[in-house]
């Protein structure tokens, strides 16, 4: 999702769990990414898309997302 920081008009993307609320996480990446390295929009949109899947796969299998990562490398 696109919102807008502020009065500055700049926006960045964020992702929202199932409830539509905003992942706090991924927010405070997502929001460093953008302005902490001033990088474009559109860079934290994919961003945002691939956080928001790797979310939902580790909802769906149980894994906690802070180790998760471990798990997808291949052997």
């Amino acid at each position: 999702m696109g919102v807008e920081s502020g009065t500055s008009g700049v926006r960045y993307w964020t992702v929202l769990d199932d409830d539509l609320a905003v992942v706090p996480e991924a927010d405070a990446f997502l929001r460093y990414v953008r302005f902490g390295r001033d990088q474009a929009e559109l860079t934290t949109r994919t961003y945002a898309g691939h956080i928001a899947l790797y979310l939902r796969w580790c909802i769906r299998t149980g894994r906690d997302w802070r180790v998760a990562a471990e798990e997808l490398a291949c052997p």
